[in-house]
């Protein structure tokens, strides 16, 4: 052996090659300087190879081949070598970028050289990088964890990649360095064969299904998998772009069949040879030469717009049965009933969460809805004047990445204010897609018009009949109102399964929705039969009276959130529409309107539910007595919420007489107890003799949840008279009672009473305990209206604890709500908030306290909660 070999490591040794990256432009345009240039990087790579041991085995031109004993002196060299490279002052202009690649093996060595599969690999993954990176092979890595794990070397995975003339893909990763860039684009790599089309236009958003569905498709017990979802949604486009990421993992190929074409389930078989390129003679059977030709090849066949070849799928399944190792995406708007099958259903794109633009930028649909109007208005920018109205479009389209494209093609002639206005007719509105596209995806329109036609006419007319209700409906309601038209079950299960219907599930009951451009769709055609619409409406909108009034007067409709929509349908119909012409209509309408205003009061509804009713009032037509007096209390309860305690009293005195007129003590202690409840927000006398008047005819009826209120109310007057000891014994007593009846808003908002008696008492521990548990049970019941007196106590709270920012935020969060909501505070209860907010003003000063202020005022509900409930409610609150 030479001294030459005695010297050089052998064994397992680490190979780095080097290489200039645009070597021959930069000779071009330095000329005779480019030798200064190249003398120098050599310098400083070999006093970086020499500082960690490296052994220089060739240098040819630009180019390095050095070994190393151990990789982690081979990777420190890199590293060094790298920082070297940026660190130099190079000629003006000139930018030196060198790649480098290592990798770990054991080769032999012959004569002074190294030779062996090994060597090969190293320069390959040399070759793959850019310049400045440096990249490294699985092998290198894995003597590298300790160090990983310890943060001296920071890898990234590159994954998988064929390099040229190496038979196995290569598990690369890049060497991470501080203060050097870390991103550059896709390694120069070989890809597997493939015919997917190249997307013109970047996918936006949808990282969480991507990864959802190339998981799926690399799990061994899936063979097929199929994207379903309506038209619009992305479907393509999201499975070309999954498929797009497999191509390192099915090395044997990934082929796209497109489908849209097609019509005759049995040419499938043929369609698919011809995409993968399999010869057919004349007695050729298509899919026995398709599964000769697939054999056990490791395969991804991807098959778009299925839904018109259902007939078919037995052809895949055939297929699948004789081809072990190939995996099938398929894209369609009805799943194929097939055995083996997995589905994922694909959904509209996210939505804003609330208006800020913060959380406006956040949602994938108005990114999609940016991206796509700044390709015809370069100079478009979402802004603070704009936000809400992207936002808005992009909800009022469900979130459908095809609607949302078209409507920011028309930002080129409408900013988005005007835009929105102009989508009340989206159906006509959204056309003038790209004229490359398939003539489906060139209007809303015609996406659902493919849609449609594929349903058979008894399912044409129950979807056509779906559109009588608003936001959905659960089966029940469905069953109840459109079961003249045929079997409900099977027809709405064909509808779900075509994409059309949408099932989901809240707080445990199932509900079945349409999007709302589908229900645009379909109400147009209910629209061009009149008389059978009005007959759908009628009954749409007695069914939701009995619902309403199923539980009695006292009750809340238990889908009320979601069936709002539905009661202003049922409202509406009797007050604006057809339902007019019936002679009793006014009284149904008030019927219905003072059984959920409940409803709108517990959800800080009141602008509305006043407007409900006083309409309703006017057009009742003698209604009986009980009916208007419910009307004429619940209306005053709304008014009462809106701080209008004058207009309220008069509402409630003239209940009041036509329960006694009645003879009806049940409705005379609501009316008393209401009454009191107003004389005490306006601050009036005999608050205290109204509610204990209502207390005593309860208890005399037995009414244990009118007694509990009455009690909580009278607990209120307490505090206002500085009977804290008082108040603190009825409401103890009142949430052991809540809790016992199961009352979950009566346990929230008794539990927000003793909040603040603790609070006055001066106990803060007690306080904090239940006001955290009042604040999570009002978030679970939506009580926007009581979350905001409970922001405002823990305003009081943070200031009794001198946690002033807190507190002045809690305040600006609690006066952004009420102003949405168009709740001022009680002049009772802002004797208690002027006190609070005085203090937090004289401690911040002026300007500190107004930039709390307005740093709680930008909060969402939720965002304000659990800001509360972690700064000023955690058992050991931040100071």
């Amino acid at each position: 052996m030479g001294s030459a070999e005695r010297d050089l490591p052998q064994g397992v040794v680490t190979f780095l090659f080097t290489d200039i990256a645009g070597s021959t432009r930069l000779l071009h345009r330095l000329g005779e300087g480019y030798g200064e240039v190249l003398s120098m990087h050599r310098r400083l790579l070999r006093r970086s190879f020499l500082a960690h041991g490296g052994h220089e085995i060739d240098t040819q031109g630009d180019s390095f081949f050095v070994v190393f004993d151990s990789p982690r002196e081979g990777v420190a060299a890199a590293a060094d070598a790298q920082r070297a490279l940026a660190e130099h002052s190079w000629p003006e202009g000139v930018r030196l970028l060198v790649r480098m690649g290592l990798h770990t093996g054991e080769p032999l060595l012959l004569e002074g050289n190294y030779v062996g599969m090994d060597v090969h690999i190293a320069a390959r993954i040399a070759s793959s990088a850019h310049g400045g990176q440096v990249v490294l092979s699985s092998r290198t890595a894995q003597f590298l964890a300790d160090d990983a794990d310890t943060g001296v070397f920071r890898l990234k995975d590159l994954g998988h990649h064929r390099l040229k003339d190496l038979e196995q893909p290569q598990h690369i990763l890049q060497l991470v360095l501080d203060g050097l860039p870390e991103d550059f684009p896709a390694l120069k790599s070989e890809q597997p064969p493939t015919n997917l089309p190249r997307q013109v236009e970047a996918l936006v958003g949808r990282q969480r299904e991507i990864a959802e569905l190339r998981e799926a498709l690399l799990d061994d017990d899936v063979s097929l998998l199929t994207i379903t979802g309506p038209g619009g949604t992305g479907k393509t486009r999201v499975a070309v772009t999954v498929a797009r990421t497999l191509l390192d993992d099915f090395l044997e190929g990934v082929y796209f069949v497109d489908l849209s074409a097609v019509t005759d389930a049995g040419l499938l078989g043929a369609v698919i040879a011809r995409t993968l390129g399999v010869s057919l003679d004349s007695e050729a059977q298509p899919e026995e030469a398709v599964i000769a030709h697939i054999g056990g090849r490791r395969m991804l066949l991807f098959l778009d717009n299925f839904e018109q070849l259902l007939d078919g799928a037995a052809v895949l399944s055939r297929i699948l049965s004789q081809c072990p190792r190939l995996t099938m995406l398929v894209t369609s708007r009805l799943a194929l009933s097939v055995r083996g099958e997995h589905e994922y259903l694909l959904s509209p794109m996210q939505l804003a969460r609330s208006g800020s633009l913060a959380d406006v930028r956040r949602s994938e649909a108005v990114q999609l809805f940016v991206d796509r109007a700044s390709r015809v208005r370069k100079d478009f920018e979402l802004t603070e004047a704009n936000a809400a109205a992207v936002a808005e479009i992009c909800e009022l389209l469900d979130g459908l990445p095809l609607a949302i494209e078209l409507a920011a093609a028309r930002t080129k002639l409408f900013p988005p204010h005007t835009l929105l206005r102009k989508l009340d007719n989206r159906l006509v509105m959204l056309t003038g897609g790209a004229t490359d596209s398939p003539y489906r995806h060139r209007a809303l329109r015609n996406t659902i018009d493919w849609s449609y036609d594929l349903l058979s006419p008894q399912e044409q007319d129950f979807f056509r009949d779906l559109a009588v209700f608003r936001g959905g409906a659960e089966y029940d309601a469905i069953e109840t109102v459109l079961a003249p038209a045929g079997d409900v079950l099977d027809l709405l299960t064909a509808l779900v399964n075509h994409s059309l219907v949408r099932q989901r599930e809240i707080d445990g009951r199932v509900r079945f929705e349409m999007l709302q451009t589908l229900r645009d769709y379909a109400d147009e055609l209910l629209g061009e039969d009149p008389e059978h619409l009005v007959r759908l409406q009628e009954r749409h909108a007695v069914y939701f009276l009995a619902l309403a009034e199923e539980g009695g007067e006292t009750a809340v409709v238990p889908s009320f959130l979601q069936d709002q929509d539905n009661i202003r349908a049922a409202l509406g119909f009797w007050l604006d529409g057809m339902g007019r012409r019936d002679t009793e209509a006014g009284v149904k309408a008030l019927r219905l309107a003072s059984t959920v205003a409940d409803d709108w009061y517990h959800h800080g509804q009141a602008v509305e539910g006043m407007d409900w009713l006083k309409r309703s009032l006017a057009e009742a037509i003698d209604p009986p007595r009980e009916i208007q007096a419910r009307g004429l209390r619940m209306l005053g309860v709304l008014t009462e919420q809106r701080s209008r305690p004058d207009e309220a009293i008069e509402l409630f005195e003239q209940a009041l007489q036509v329960y006694r007129s009645m003879d009806d003590r049940w409705g005379e202690a609501a009316a008393l107890n209401s009454l009191g409840i107003a004389l005490r927000s306006g601050q009036r006398p005999g608050a205290e003799k109204h509610l204990r008047r209502a207390a005593e005819i309860r208890e005399e009826l037995g009414d244990k949840g009118g007694l509990i209120n009455s009690l909580n109310n009278l607990g209120i007057v307490s505090l206002d008279q500085g009977m804290t000891d008082q108040a603190l014994e009825l409401f103890t007593d009142n949430l052991h009672a809540d809790r016992a009846r199961g009352d979950d808003w009566g346990v929230a908002t008794t539990l927000l009473n003793l909040g603040a008696t603790h609070l006055l008492r001066g106990d803060l521990a007690k306080a904090r305990s239940s006001l955290r548990e009042a604040v999570s049970g009002l978030v679970a019941l939506s009580d926007h209206d009581t979350i905001a007196e409970a922001l405002e106590t823990c305003c009081g709270l943070g200031a009794a604890g001198e946690q002033w920012v807190p507190a002045a935020r809690m305040a600006g969060a609690a006066d952004a709500l009420r102003q949405s909501l168009e709740l001022p505070v009680a002049a009772a209860d802002r004797v208690y908030l002027d006190r609070w907010l005085s203090a937090c003003r004289r401690a911040l000063g002026p300007q500190g306290f107004q930039s709390a202020w307005r740093e709680g005022a930008v909060m969402t509900v939720e965002q304000a909660t659990s800001y509360a409930l972690k700064e000023l409610l955690d058992d050991e609150p931040m100071p």
